[in-house]
């Protein structure tokens, strides 16, 4: 187990992104948009290789999930030391690891960043600007 001094990248933490499972499902799914299975299939739902891949995606989704917590537990980790305050005007998991992507260490492009608006509403924009030109971090 890697503790938490030693973490230096968010991949010494996820892994699920490299997975053969992700892979083979996603290929499956690919697969199956090509070539759609008959719409019925006598016996049990359980039996239909469509069923199962449905369900093993469903199970992907939730490990997906988890590893979304914890990219951004790490991030927030991470990037709190130099933007503290973000983390509660940014509550939403996915749009505060996009902010940090497009911010960086340049906390003054908050304003005027073209990529913002395409995840946050004007207000929020103009919250994390201002408060970043005033952060202590």
């Amino acid at each position: 187990m890697v503790t938490d001094e030693k973490l230096v990248s968010v991949r010494q933490l996820c892994h699920l992104r490299d997975s053969e499972a992700l892979a083979r499902v996603m290929s499956a799914i690919e697969t199956n948009e090509v070539k759609p299975s008959p719409a019925w299939t006598p016996g049990p739902a359980e039996t239909n290789p469509e069923y199962q891949l449905i369900v093993e995606a469903n199970s992907l989704a939730v490990d997906i999930d988890g590893e979304v917590g914890t990219i951004h537990k790490f991030t927030r980790d991470k990037y709190g030391k130099r933007f503290p305050e973000l983390e509660s005007l940014i509550t939403s998991p996915l749009e505060y690891l996009r902010t940090v992507k497009e911010l960086g260490n340049e906390l003054d492009r908050a304003k005027n960043n073209p990529a913002l608006p395409g995840f946050l509403t004007q207000a929020t924009i103009m919250v994390v600007s201002v408060t970043a030109s005033t952060t202590q971090g």
